[in-house]
């Protein structure tokens, strides 16, 4: 990329002329009016601020965004674009506080363009916003929009002190003089654009590819953002309300390019979407449906990593509208890869590299190729239930409450069925208790830390209303509340990986028994 840079005055006819412009996966102008003329005090200062990043392309984007409150003009077609991809906040803020050819759209606010320079002030920064911007002093203030308008920069300074005009001579000199550095690249690869911008955005906005891929006009007649957004409202019946844009083209990218790189959605073919948008949308319903029905999965909350909607939707996209069930055999190799996946934090780690390489796999399962999914080193302990704390937003902790869920757990009290669909579709905190209460261990003095208090094994599915009667007391004594008949008991018990032994309030014990029986079921779950 060269370096250059632009004279403010040309930076602004650039402007006026439309062969600058706001791409529509840029955020709005945001900046307040205090952050403005701290800006533009640096350029006064001549301190650095940073270069604008501007991409040249002879093919204007289906859709843009205005200059703050300004609508650009349309580019004369025979001259390129220069689209911003850094530094849109720095060039409204100049465009909006020196130019005088456009007027702000209706309803824009535009109190922030009234900025003023203070003649003889003392202030570090001599830049100042009026209550009144009409009427003000003029041997006290000059208004910052006509430093380029030499007309009227003149007809102020005429009427004034000498000493008051050298002064404004020397901003409008500075001014004149300011050069704001830019990088300027010219391609017309999509997949390009898209990575410097992501990579820019990365420690500034959360934006998805999504909004970036939005603006390449596949076609006038099929509005993937409309189509997405009618899968999403049919999904909130199901509990998937949550469910994003960047994870929906996830799943369209893995089903036509077998790939969840971002790279690769910025090749996706817009005919092939159309064409196959309802086996993708089939393979994420039958996907819901699987992930709700096998796994106890009833929100997106719950979903360990998002990546495996991605490879399950894969498996499971079909042109028929009612596809026939899953074979026996590829059902418990996909539960396989499903616990293996969860308990190794795959995509965690590999990201979408190593959800490609499954990508691959379940492409020869549903094939009936010969498939290794699921195929892959797993190092599990007991240590994986006493390290991990309980948070809901942790992959560890999801994946301990599916666990839990395979049992069916009963209420611990009253020996009833906890109704899973209930509990685990809230996706929260409040359905899930200490076995052991926070406050008994916390009465034990510096016995026990918080980790270890919080770990994974002192956790277990209880309604309220049972925790409530349990409130702050030891297994022995709540032990009294549970049934008596010594076999509901013992099913209740075991339901949640528990035992008659942790009625003698030995929590090391307890800790150490139960995080080998939840081991065991982890074990059989990932065989």
């Amino acid at each position: 990329m060269a370096e250059t840079y632009y004279f403010i005055k040309d930076l602004i006819n650039d402007l006026e002329r439309g062969r600058i412009r706001i791409p529509s996966f840029q955020r709005g102008f945001v900046w307040d009016p205090e952050r403005v003329s701290y800006f533009i005090d640096s350029i006064y200062k001549g301190f650095p601020f940073g270069s604008i990043l501007l991409w040249r392309t002879k093919n204007p984007l289906r859709t843009e965004r205005n200059l703050g409150p300004y609508k650009l003009p349309n580019n004369d077609p025979e001259y390129p674009i220069d689209y911003v991809l850094d530094g849109q906040q720095r060039i409204t803020s100049i465009f909006g506080i020196f130019q005088n050819s456009l007027a702000a759209e209706e309803n824009e606010e535009t109190n922030w363009t009234n900025l003023f320079f203070e003649l003889n002030s003392r202030e570090s920064v001599p830049f100042r916003y009026l209550e009144d911007p009409v009427n003000y002093d003029t041997n006290k203030f000059f208004p910052l929009k006509y430093v380029f308008d030499s007309p009227r920069y003149r007809q102020i300074t005429r009427k004034l002190d000498e000493k008051l005009a050298i002064q404004i001579d020397s901003l409008v000199d500075r001014f004149t003089q300011a050069t704001i550095p830019i990088e300027r690249f010219e391609t017309e690869e999509k997949k390009y654009v898209a990575t410097v911008f992501e990579r820019i955005n990365r420690q500034k906005v959360d934006l998805g590819i999504f909004d970036l891929l939005s603006v390449w006009n596949w076609s006038e007649e099929f509005d993937l953002q409309e189509k997405f957004q009618e899968i999403s409202e049919e999904l909130d019946q199901f509990g998937f309300k949550d469910i994003g844009d960047d994870l929906l083209l996830k799943c369209c990218s893995a089903v036509i390019m077998n790939s969840s790189k971002p790279e690769a959605f910025m090749e996706l073919p817009g005919s092939e979407v159309r064409q196959k948008f309802d086996d993708i949308k089939t393979g994420i319903f039958r996907a819901i449906d699987l992930l709700k029905t096998d796994l106890n999965i009833f929100s997106l909350k719950l979903l360990p990593m998002e990546n495996i909607l991605v490879v399950l939707t894969a498996f499971l996209a079909s042109p028929q509208k009612q596809p026939p069930p899953i074979p026996q055999e590829q059902h418990q190799i996909i539960k396989k890869w499903f616990w293996r996946s969860c308990f190794s934090q795959r995509y965690a780690r590999g990201g979408a590299k190593i959800t490609d390489i499954d990508l691959e796999e379940v492409s020869k399962l549903k094939n009936g190729m010969s498939s290794k999914l699921g195929e892959f080193n797993l190092s599990i302990d007991s240590d994986y239930f006493l390290k991990n704390s309980f948070n809901m937003s942790s992959i560890a902790t999801k994946t301990f409450i599916l666990l839990l869920a395979q049992s069916k757990p009963l209420n611990f009290i009253q020996g009833n069925n906890i109704s899973l669909e209930n509990v685990l579709s809230l996706g929260n905190s409040k359905e899930f208790h200490h076995i052991f209460p926070k406050a008994y261990l916390k009465s034990l003095g510096d016995k026990y830390t918080d980790d270890q208090i919080k770990c994974l094994a002192n956790f277990s599915i209880l309604s309220r209303t049972d925790n409530n009667k349990i409130k702050d007391n030891p297994p022995s004594e709540y032990r009294i509340k549970m049934p008596k008949d010594s076999q509901v008991l013992e099913n209740i018990l075991t339901k949640h990986f528990c035992f008659t032994d942790m009625f003698s309030d030995d929590y090391d014990s307890f800790l150490k028994a139960r995080s080998e029986l939840l081991l065991k079921k982890a074990e059989d779950l990932s065989k």
